[in-house]
C-alpha cells in the first residue's frame, strides 16, 4: 500500500476507542520514549489492568494505582483495593514498609530522612533485626562499616581530677555473604588509640560469627556474638544512645559489652524476635564486690567445664516500642572444689518507646549467685581484699527525652534531644551470713542523675554533651562531671 494512503487508515485507528491499556504501550513504542520511562496519564482517563487475553499487561505507576474507574463502571463502596505486593526485596522496593529493627535501631527519626538514609541497606549485624530483614536477602559479597567515639571528660569541683581527652573506641565491622542463607559478620574493636606495653590500649575480636538463614522463625548462629542481655549491651553503637557515659547499670550489674562464644537459633514470629544460646559459663573466683561478676566474663581461653544459657525475647508490637526479656544461667565453679558450683541467674528487662519527638527508655537488671557463702569463705583466704561477694545485685535506670526540632518539622533529619536520666545501682544487694562476720563494701550503692544534649544531624552521627552528678552511699562522696563526645556509625 502506498505510504500515503495508509496515513488516514492509521489516523483512524487512533481514534477508535482502542483499549486505554494498550495506548501507552503505543506511545512509549516511538523512538522518543525511552524503553524505562513513565508516561503521564491525566487523571480523567485512568489506567486499567487488561486481561492477559487482549493485550499486553500495564504495570500501574504507584501513584495511579486504585485510581477511580474508567467511566461507565459503577462505583465501588469504600476503598480502593491495595496495590498488589512486590517480589523486590531491595532497599529502595522497602522504602514505605517497616523495617523489622525500626522499634529499635531507627527510633523517631522523620519519614523523609529514613528514605534517604543509606542506613537500612547496611549489612550491620544488630543481633539479629538486620539478620532477618527480607531486604538483605539479595545482598551478596564482602561489605564494610563500623563505629566509634572521642570524648572529653571533665570533673569539677574541690579535689577533682583533671579532666581527660580520649579516642575511646574505634571499631571496624567486615560481613560476607556467602550466599542469601549463610553470612558472616565481624567486629574489631580498638580502645584509647594505642596498644602498647604499658598503655590502656586493647585491639579485640568483638564478634566474629556465621548466620545459617532458614527461615523466619528458625536460623542457626554460631561463632563470638554479643549476649542478648539489656538495650545497651545489645545496641552498643554510641551514636544509638543518649549521654557520653554508658548507664552504671550496664558497666557494674550487664558488664557490657558482654561477648562470648555462643551457638544456638533464633528468629521471629509476628511482633515477637526471640534468641537462644549455649555458651561458656562465668568463673565465680574473678568476682568481686566492686564490680560484681565483670571480671568473672571469660574473654579468651574459656574454661568450659560449666557451661551457660542465655536468651532473649522482644516483643514491638507497633512501630517505636520496643519490650524486652533476657535471661543468663550457668555455674561459675569451673571445677574448683573450694568454690563449689557457684550457680549465677541473671534477669534484665528493658523497653524503649520513641514517636512523636517523645523518647522514654528503661532497664532493670538482676543477678543472684548461688554459693555465695562457700565463695567468699574461699576467696578470704586467697584475695581477701576482692571480697564479700553479694548473692544478690541489683541495677537499673529510667530515661525520657524529646527532640526539641521536632515542632520544627524539618525534613533534613536534624534531630536535638534534651534528655534526663536517673540510675542506680548496688553490687552489694544482699551479702549471705557466711559466719565471717563479712560487712558490706563502702561506695558499691550507686547513684546517678543525667542530663544533656545529643544533636544528630543524621542518624549515623552524634554529638554528646551532658553534665553527671554522682554520689553513693558514704557521705561527701558526690562528684561533679561535664562530658563531651562525638559518635559515629556507618
Amino acid at each position: 500500500m502506498p505510504r500515503c494512503a495508509s496515513l488516514p487508515l492509521l489516523l483512524l485507528l487512533l481514534a477508535l476507542p482502542v483499549p486505554l491499556d494498550i495506548r501507552p504501550a503505543l506511545a512509549q513504542s516511538g523512538p522518543t520514549a525511552p524503553a524505562s520511562s513513565t508516561m503521564p496519564v491525566p487523571l480523567e482517563q485512568p489506567l486499567t489492568t487488561a486481561p492477559a487475553s487482549t493485550g499486553p499487561v500495564i504495570v500501574l505507576p504507584p501513584e495511579l494505582d486504585g485510581a477511580a474507574p474508567p467511566p461507565g463502571t459503577p462505583a465501588a463502596p469504600g476503598p480502593a483495593p491495595a496495590p498488589p505486593q512486590s517480589s523486590d526485596t531491595s532497599p529502595a522496593a522497602a522504602t514505605e514498609e517497616v523495617p523489622i529493627q525500626s522499634p529499635v535501631i531507627l527510633g523517631d527519626q522523620p519519614p523523609a530522612a529514613i528514605k534517604k538514609s543509606g542506613f537500612l541497606a547496611l549489612p550491620r549485624q544488630g543481633q539479629i533485626d538486620v539478620a532477618l530483614d527480607p531486604r538483605t536477602n539479595k545482598l551478596r559479597g564482602a561489605a564494610v562499616g563500623g563505629y566509634g567515639e572521642a570524648v572529653v571528660n571533665a570533673p569539677f569541683g574541690p579535689g577533682a581530677p583533671p579532666a581527660v581527652a580520649d579516642l575511646r573506641r574505634t571499631i571496624l565491622y567486615f560481613g560476607f555473604n556467602f550466599t542469601d542463607r549463610i553470612r558472616f559478620f565481624s567486629e574489631i574493636e580498638f580502645e584509647h588509640a594505642l596498644t602498647t606495653s604499658g598503655k590502656q590500649g586493647e585491639v579485640a575480636v568483638e564478634q566474629a560469627l556465621l548466620d545459617f538463614m532458614l527461615l523466619r522463625w528458625f536460623n542457626l548462629r554460631a561463632g563470638m556474638s554479643i549476649l542478648p542481655l539489656s538495650l545497651v549491651n545489645l545496641y552498643h553503637e554510641p551514636s544509638t544512645f543518649n549521654g557520653v557515659e554508658r548507664p552504671d547499670a550496664d558497666l557494674f550489674i550487664i558488664p557490657s559489652t558482654w561477648k562470648q562464644l555462643v551457638a544456638g537459633i533464633f528468629g521471629a514470629v509476628g511482633p515477637l524476635r526471640y534468641q537462644l544460646y549455649v555458651t561458656p559459663g562465668l568463673r565465680g573466683e574473678d568476682f568481686a564486690a566492686d564490680v560484681g561478676i565483670r571480671r568473672g566474663v571469660q574473654d579468651n581461653l574459656a574454661r568450659i567445664r560449666d557451661w551457660g544459657v542465655t536468651g532473649r525475647i522482644d516483643y514491638a508490637p507497633v512501630l517505636g516500642l520496643n519490650l524486652g526479656l533476657g535471661g543468663f544461667f550457668s555455674n561459675a565453679g569451673q571445677g574448683d572444689p573450694n568454690l563449689g558450683s557457684v550457680p549465677v541467674g541473671i534477669a534484665a528487662l528493658d523497653g524503649k518507646f520513641a514517636r512523636f519527638g517523645l523518647s522514654l527508655r528503661g532497664q532493670l537488671s538482676y543477678i543472684h549467685i548461688g554459693d555465695s557463702e562457700r565463695l567468699n569463705y574461699a576467696l578470704s583466704l586467697s584475695r581477701p581484699t576482692q571480697g564479700p561477694v553479694a548473692r544478690q545485685l541489683l541495677g537499673g535506670y529510667i530515661e525520657v527525652g524529646y527532640d526539641l526540632l521536632r515542632p520544627l518539622h524539618l525534613s533534613s533529619g536534624f534531630q536535638l534531644i534534651g534528655f534526663a536520666r536517673y540510675e542506680r545501682s548496688d553490687t552489694q544487694l544482699d551479702i549471705a551470713d557466711s559466719g565471717l562476720l563479712l560487712s558490706r563494701r563502702p561506695g558499691t550503692d550507686r547513684t546517678v542523675y543525667t542530663a544533656g544534649l545529643t544533636f544528630r544531624p543524621i542518624f549515623e552521627i552524634a554529638v554528646k554533651l551532658d553534665y553527671q552528678h554522682r554520689h553513693t552511699e558514704v557521705a561527701g562522696s558526690a562528684t561533679n562531671q561535664i562530658n563531651a563526645a562525638i559518635a559515629y556509625q556507618f
